[in-house]
């Protein structure tokens, strides 16, 4: 292995294919595997410098980056398409290289609209390097539900104007816990997650009835 093959190699275990060795380890099991979503929405910038855009900050190219260009706070915005389970925001800042630049308070956002947020989560960092992680599950370890996510900048290190972050990921369950199959089950882990015709007669007959309670209960 050359030098040069190494050094990337490093790289992108550290950037943003490297996010997964970061996650806490008091995942639900249900919630596991784990994925990516953040193609599933629509970002936008609250100002960014010509070529260091939501393109560079989706990236897998670590050394491309976010690069704002306008007042505090600095701001991105998420919008899904339908509400979405997210347990974790993942960002990857770079203190050694990007020094002022650095965020060292963010404040995270999630609710229904820009007029209804209903979690609001403020996150201090100190000379941060790498994934940094920000829990946004419950206290009881369910993810939250939203139709947005916002990511504020209200302070950089050194007190410095403009922001540098390198990666954004959103984190969330492969397979929503709000899924009918996943509502039908979610009290009895020994019965396996398959549609009523891969079931036996006996489990078909009362399906519908079970379903049906089970939204009448939650």
């Amino acid at each position: 292995m050359t030098q040069r093959t190494s050094f990337r190699e490093t790289r992108l275990h550290d950037g943003s294919t490297g996010w997964q060795n970061h996650i806490p380890f008091n995942v639900k099991p249900r919630d596991l595997p784990l994925r990516d979503i953040s193609h599933q929405g629509i970002w936008t910038l609250s100002s960014c410098k010509h070529g260091y855009g939501v393109k560079e900050l989706l990236d897998d190219n670590v050394e491309k980056y976010w690069q704002s260009d306008g007042p505090q706070p600095h701001v991105i915005t998420i919008e899904f398409q339908k509400k979405t389970d997210i347990c974790f925001i993942m960002m990857y800042l770079d203190f050694k290289n990007d020094e002022s630049y650095t965020p060292c308070r963010v404040v995270v956002k999630a609710g229904h609209s820009p007029q209804d947020w209903f979690y609001v989560q403020s996150q201090n960092f100190a000379e941060p390097q790498g994934w940094q992680v920000i829990d946004m599950r419950d206290a009881i370890m369910n993810p939250q539900r939203a139709w947005m996510v916002q990511l504020q900048v209200v302070q950089n290190h050194q007190n410095g104007r403009d922001t540098h972050i390198r990666h954004v990921r959103v984190v969330g369950p492969a397979r929503s816990r709000y899924t009918p199959e996943n509502r039908l089950f979610a009290g009895n882990p020994e019965v396996s997650f398959n549609f009523p015709g891969r079931q036996p007669p006996e489990f078909q007959a009362d399906y519908m009835e079970k379903f049906f309670n089970s939204l009448v209960l939650r």
